[in-house]
């Protein structure tokens, strides 16, 4: 019952949840969140809406859909979007909300969390003694998840990137759950979630056991979320090889093999799929020294941070990897999903404590103060789905009631992490990675720490000690590779000399003493950090934090706004970027050099601010350099299309937005399974099946349609193009499409002429896209009616 399970929740969380010894031991072990506190700055900010987020959900309402499937009475209405009913992720906010509370109450020690985890708990408990099954899923057809995955038991598997036999990634679902329930025993001490995981472990395994291995692989080609690490986990936590025997079931081949034997094959994986992955096996090599598993997770982490990334640490384009070093020309839309970069920090972190490079604590500090702090508007505490850094671009903010993606799940979590990694500590010594207003029990020293800071745009931290008696040990503080010149350490206000080189840990062993002081003063300059495959596509960086350019506000439904380029290629970025005198916070305004790709193409100088701060905006994070003589050159070129665009619209009849509500509307637009479409922030629409507008047309001329695709289709579509039911085209668009790879815009047109008799005696036709051949669509963005012996 939910009453005895709260009454076997203990007190305190277990000092270490783990029952066995590691086989690869940490080096550094990460102080607990439970000795770690924020004191103030960028962090605790959005830390604290995370906290007031989390307690005004309901808990209620993310088990209506367990109840219901377990066939018990519900006490509220359910949520929607993502963790609705049918074909979606229902039942992974549950999961992911379960672990969010457990870290905000080690975070925070505020039993207002706690109470909710044990809630919660309690509830699954309910749902579980129903039939054995713990999860909330039910496909399209009102099939019991449950049902489902027995077809999987008997050896029928239909499985694609997201769809296993009729469910929504039901393993990437149930995995949340599990992490819940983990966390629950490890964070809270509650015993009862330790003992609901067991048996919903035994439930998996009666599920996988039957299969072979063909069978296994066959199933893990849909996405499943990080049940490898769970499950090695449970092994970690209980002792029991049964459950490290179910954790190799869900070992990937084929991505861990490559990765293993030091090959990059991530182009064209979804990203977010593999990550957790790499994180299980991490988990197992930590464990058990599995070999493999070691080397994949450690050249995964480097394929991903050295050849996929982007400047602030998010990596991918539209959710899914392209080849190493492929970046400029995959720029620019939906670009650095969220829970990419939560995961890659969960990555970093162990890897750290396994082997600690500093190279993990670089990438952490990058990751964190600017994707991560960039991810979630403090004022409101919506997180967004993607923070891209293109050039025109705006953050993907989620309506925090009703969308409940992959993202706000994540975003739970993510928000409650922040102290985590940055401290460590091995035997007589204490690693200081990150700097942030925050206060650190070194328990094991004796020792309390207060970091005081204006960290990230200040440039000092100060280290003060309090501790019960004096003892020897060395602190480590890093020291970033981007702290050059005027790098200083004190202590007590008396300098250390020969300091260590930017991008190494600074190590002072003394005999530390309540009082004693230790201050860093680090310097920021400007810099400009290009992309592998273009050099002059830049981010401006301040130190550690991605500088953006700032375009004005938020553009809602509007077509994607083109960003100025500077023409300062070859120079020093601290010759024309220039602090903004008088400025509360750091601001910074290009000075003569930037140039407006529209209109006059005259000068347009941008204001640059840190990337976090610029929340409900539009922006560029990335700048194309260009010197004087290269920007003459290109402006003719700008000039040229321009005055073909002003030719292309004096011959235009009638032009469509497909994507605009009112556009739509207007212009009779009318389809079956058709759905709006977006990139760059140009609207669109695609379809499965098809969609129409009625265009008008002037019968005294000749005719001709003008449509608009993009380059950046997933897949090759084939479709029939048809004007008052004739087909006057059949379309083709290759996958990234004609020139994707060398043109300057990712759209083009395609001109088809009509013939007299489509038009004659008529004010207006219908234009129809027909998927066809069990294809669909490319996705359409312009529909232009013109007059064909027009000049253009």
């Amino acid at each position: 019952s939910a009453q005895s399970s709260v009454a076997k929740t203990k007190a305190m969380p277990p000092q270490d949840g783990r029952r066995i010894k590691d086989a690869i031991a940490q080096i550094a072990r990460p102080l607990p969140l439970t000795d770690i506190r924020l004191t103030g700055g960028p962090l605790k900010l959005v830390q604290d809406a995370d906290a007031k987020y989390l307690l005004a959900l309901e808990p209620d309402r993310m088990l209506v859909y367990f109840r219901k499937r377990a066939k018990l009475p519900t006490k509220v209405e359910g949520y929607g979007g993502w963790d609705g009913a049918g074909r979606n992720l229902t039942g992974h906010i549950a999961g992911h909300y379960l672990s969010a509370v457990c870290l905000m109450f080690a975070a925070t020690g505020d039993a207002r969390f706690k109470q909710r985890a044990d809630y919660l708990v309690s509830e699954l408990v309910l749902v579980q003694d129903s039939d054995g099954y713990l999860g909330a899923l039910m496909d399209d057809k009102n099939v019991d998840g449950k049902t489902r995955f027995e077809e999987l038991k008997q050896g029928s598997i239909r499985s694609g990137g997201f769809d296993l036999n009729g469910l929504w990634s039901p393993w990437y679902v149930e995995h949340k759950i599990y992490a819940g329930l983990r966390d629950a025993y490890r964070l809270t001490g509650n015993r009862t979630a330790l003992d609901a995981e067991i048996k919903f472990a035994a439930w998996a395994e009666s599920i996988v056991q039957p299969l072979d291995p063909a069978q296994t692989q066959r199933m893990l080609q849909t996405e499943f979320g990080g049940m490898n690490e769970i499950f090695a986990d449970l092994y970690a936590d209980t002792g029991d090889l049964r459950w490290w025997n179910l954790s190799d079931k869900f070992e990937h081949a084929a991505v861990r093999d490559p990765l293993a034997r030091r090959e990059d094959k991530l182009g064209g994986l979804h990203a977010n799929t593999q990550i957790p992955k790499l994180i299980g096996s991490l988990a197992r090599y930590q464990y058990r020294g599995a070999p493999d598993d070691g080397a994949a997770a450690s050249y995964f982490w480097d394929a991903v941070v050295d050849h996929h990334s982007f400047a602030t640490g998010g990596h991918g384009k539209d959710e899914y990897f392209g080849p190493p070093d492929d970046l400029a020309e995959r720029l620019d839309g939906r670009t650095n999903e969220s829970c990419n970069v939560y995961n890659m920090l969960k990555l970093t972190r162990s890897l750290f404590a396994l082997r600690p490079d500093i190279k993990y604590a670089e990438f952490h500090e990058r990751a964190l103060f600017n994707h991560v702090l960039g991810s979630i508007d403090p004022t409101d505490g919506r997180t967004c789905y993607m923070v891209p850094v293109g050039r025109g671009v705006q953050r993907e903010y989620q309506d925090m009631f009703e969308n409940f993606t992959c993202c706000v799940g994540s975003g739970m979590e993510s928000h409650a992490l922040h102290a985590d990694g940055l401290y460590y500590e091995s035997p007589g010594k204490l690693w200081i990675n990150l700097y942030a207003p925050s206060t650190a029990e070194w328990k094991s020293a004796g020792a309390r720490l207060t970091m005081a800071t204006g960290f990230p745009e200040g440039e000092t931290a100060t280290l003060t000690v309090a501790i019960t008696s004096p003892k020897k040990r060395t602190i480590a503080l890093r020291r970033p590779l981007w702290a050059g010149d005027g790098f200083t350490v004190t202590v007590n206000r008396k300098p250390i000399a020969d300091l260590p080189k930017p991008g190494s840990y600074v190590e002072i062993t003394r005999t530390w003493k309540s009082g004693d002081t230790v201050t860093l003063t680090l310097p920021k300059t400007l810099r400009s950090e290009p992309l592998p495959d273009n050099p002059r596509r830049v981010a401006l960086l301040w130190g550690p934090l991605v500088l953006a350019g700032d375009l004005g506000p938020q553009r809602g439904e509007e077509p994607h706004v083109s960003a100025p380029v500077l023409v300062a290629a070859e120079r020093p970025v601290a010759d024309w970027l220039k602090p903004v005198p008088g400025a509360a916070l750091a601001s910074f305004r290009t000075d003569g050099i930037g140039r407006a790709t529209t209109g006059t193409l005259g000068v347009q100088d941008v204001s640059f601010v840190p990337f976090y701060r610029l929340h409900k905006r539009t922006y560029t994070a990335y700048s194309d350099l260009y010197t004087p003589q290269e920007w003459s050159v290109k402006a003719d070129s700008i000039a040229a299309a321009q005055k073909k665009q002003q030719m292309l619209e004096a011959a235009t009849v009638g032009f469509v937005q497909p994507g605009m509500m009112q556009a739509e509307r207007d212009f009779a637009q009318a389809g079956e399974d058709s759905t709006p479409d977006r990139v760059l922030g140009r609207p669109g629409r695609r379809a499965r099946g098809w969609f129409s507008f009625d265009l008008p047309v002037d019968p005294a001329h000749p005719m001709a349609l003008v449509v608009t695709y993009s380059t950046q289709e997933f897949g090759n579509r084939t479709f029939d193009v048809l004007v008052d039911g004739k087909k006057v085209a059949e379309q083709t668009i290759p996958r990234r499409g004609p020139g994707s790879a060398t043109s300057a815009s990712p759209f083009f047109d395609v001109e088809t002429p009509l013939t007299a008799d489509l038009v004659k005696d008529k004010k207006k036709v219908t234009v129809r896209f027909q998927a066809t051949k069990g294809n669909e669509t490319a996705a359409v963005f312009g529909i232009r009616m013109i007059r064909g012996d027009s000049p253009r």
